[in-house]
């Protein structure tokens, strides 16, 4: 009995690992302490609103975005 062989994951698998909520296509990620967290918003002025609330800085967050955005020329 060997290990099992590690599959690969597509770029379609690994947005919805980085995404679980499908409803929720805001993500950010920051530093709490030890902790580090990770929260999902519907629209992002709610996110906005979490930065505001805990007074995050620019520098110690990340965020994502679950579909493309277009570059507007």
């Amino acid at each position: 009995m060997g290990r099992k062989k590690k599959t690969e994951i597509t770029a379609a698998e690994s947005n919805d690992i980085d995404f679980p909520f499908p409803a929720f296509p805001w993500k950010l990620v920051y530093k709490d302490g030890n902790d580090t967290r990770k929260c999902y918003f519907q629209t992002e002025a709610h996110r906005d609103k979490h930065i505001e609330r805990h007074k995050l800085k620019k520098n110690q967050i990340k965020l994502s975005y679950k579909y493309d955005i277009p570059e507007i020329e």
